[in-house]
């Protein structure tokens, strides 16, 4: 890696590109050696490809973000296959495309169904239902992405400060704070917790009911869906985070701190994220304001 990373500084690439791209294609290593056989450079074919996007896109990562992670290994491969005159597996391979931002406005949850899906799982006591009831309420009012959520540990969370310590993409670690009725929940969550006969040998924090696992994004995914379709609503992980986004800025949240809670630190994101439901917030700071001036 430190050999693409002096290509990238003689090709004057800025710093922020150079971080990018090394990451993007440390990242990869990383999911090649976990989940693959591959264990060179030159054994990367499309089919990796292709799997890794899929399962960038299992893990709930954005469009415009699969689309900078693609065109940073884009290249990484070219700067390869010039260097150790090897083939390059994006030949035939496309990445995914970026979004048009603006383009399609996210749809959010509305308070009245949010209400609903926490109060349907609170109804119960058991482990799953206090599991479920925290999972909600910990998406919902901290707006965190699914891996962050399904990856967290039991010793990431203070339940007296209300902080949760999460890592976001590209391994950045940032503390997260959620309202006093997610605490409360998490709390009775982690003492139903402890009776589970995982509860010693796993340190994830959050447990599937009857293996002795940590879940996987895809089980927490499979939890959200369940509880939607309970009631008629067709909900998944990610909704939560455009939600959370509307509801900020809707009720005056600085969008400083908002970029700081979800880990951005590109304002087009803020842009993308907040094209949810702009023209109910339009509408709504139309009635506060006084364009007429008294005429």
């Amino acid at each position: 890696m430190d050999s693409f990373d002096l290509s990238l500084q003689v090709a004057e690439k800025s710093t922020n590109t150079r971080r990018i791209y090394t990451d993007a294609a440390t990242w990869f290593a990383g999911w090649l050696l976990r989940d693959t056989q591959v264990r060179a450079w030159g054994q990367v074919t499309r089919d990796e490809l292709r799997a890794f996007f899929v399962h960038m896109q299992d893990i709930e990562y954005a469009r415009g973000y699969r689309n900078n992670i693609g065109r940073a290994l884009q290249a990484f491969f070219k700067w390869y296959a010039d260097e150790e005159e090897a083939p390059n597996p994006f030949d035939k391979f496309k990445p995914p495309p970026p979004p048009k931002v603006g383009a399609q406005r996210k749809a959010v949850i509305e308070i009245d169904q949010l209400a609903a899906l926490i109060r349907d799982a609170e109804k119960g006591r058991d482990f799953e239902s206090r599991r479920d009831a925290a999972l909600l309420r910990l998406f919902a009012c901290t707006g965190c992405r699914l891996a962050e959520i399904t990856n967290l540990r039991v010793g990431d969370v203070n339940i007296v400060r209300r902080t949760a310590a999460v890592v976001g993409k590209g391994g950045k670690e940032r503390v997260v704070r959620f309202d006093a009725k997610a605490a409360l929940a998490l709390d009775r969550y982690l003492r139903k917790r402890a009776e589970h006969k995982a509860a010693q040998v796993v340190d994830a924090l959050w447990i599937g009911v009857r293996r002795n696992q940590p879940m996987t994004p895809s089980g927490v995914r499979q939890i959200v869906k369940r509880r939607g379709t309970r009631l008629g609503m067709d909900i998944h992980p990610h909704l939560f985070r455009h939600t959370f986004t509307h509801n900020w800025l809707d009720a005056g949240g600085a969008e400083g701190d908002l970029m700081e809670l979800n880990g951005w630190e590109s304002q087009q994101m803020l842009r993308h994220y907040g094209s949810s439901a702009r023209g109910v917030r339009a509408q709504r700071a139309y009635d506060r304001i006084d364009v007429m001036r008294g005429v």
